[in-house]
């Protein structure tokens, strides 16, 4: 699996939790988050989030930007909202833009603001 981080955030701070790492707890990131492992509580970061392929977070997400490709089980808030083809999200959504890029998704509760 190729672990390549976002290249936008190149001199910016970015936070990398590896696909072997379990994190227990909230976290509250100045920057962005690029997530191969599994957080076990809430998401809040200023930058750009992405759940790549196999990550797991189990917690509510609030953050600029939103990239799922993984496993997410739990609210978001976010003004821009990736859905991968492989994603699995649980949970109440609060976005300003969507895109999927997947052709099959479960969706139980979506609204779209102004952001």
């Amino acid at each position: 699996m190729e672990k390549s981080v976002n290249p936008d955030c190149q001199g910016k701070r970015q936070t990398v939790v590896l696909e072997d790492s379990v994190v227990g707890g909230d976290m509250s990131l100045p920057g962005d988050l690029c997530l191969f492992g599994k957080i076990l509580g809430n998401i809040t970061a200023g930058g750009r989030v992405e759940v790549r392929k196999g990550a797991l977070v189990t917690g509510k997400v609030l953050c600029r930007e939103l990239y799922v490709e993984g496993v997410l089980e739990g609210d978001v808030d976010t003004h821009s909202l990736i859905i991968g083809e492989n994603a699995v999200l649980r949970g109440k959504v609060e976005t300003g833009k969507l895109r999927i890029e997947g052709e099959i998704y479960d969706m139980k509760w979506l609204r779209l603001v102004r952001k």
